[in-house]
């Protein structure tokens, strides 16, 4: 157990040598993303994941197409593309609905801001 114990320390001091050599450095940080206001961070954010979640809903929609398309006259397969289409445009309103709520909710937050 001891010998684990001394191995263990060896091993973090050695990994922690090539800090030593940097500890007089100033390292400069920069800001990868280039946006300094967390709003904003989190308004580009969902902005994005929406815009990703719209285009699955698009995907979706066509994926429903192309089962109607290709049933040729099978009922069970005409009611699954149906029930695509259908959710597939429900989940685009529910983003498109979410999106305002959020643009109102943000753009209330910027007013009370000022």
């Amino acid at each position: 157990m001891r010998k684990s114990i001394a191995s263990a320390l060896i091993t973090l001091g050695t990994l922690g040598l090539p800090l030593v050599a940097f500890a007089d450095s100033d390292p400069q940080l920069t800001n990868p993303l280039g946006i300094n206001d967390p709003k904003l961070l989190i308004v580009r954010v969902l902005r994005y994941a929406l815009g990703l979640l719209g285009v699955v809903s698009l995907i979706m929609i066509i994926y429903g197409g192309f089962l109607m398309l290709t049933s040729g006259g099978n009922a069970d397969t005409l009611k699954k593309a149906k029930g695509t289409i259908v959710w597939a445009a429900a989940g685009m309103a529910v983003i498109l609905g979410s999106w305002q709520i959020l643009r109102f909710i943000f753009d209330t937050v910027n007013e009370v801001a000022k």
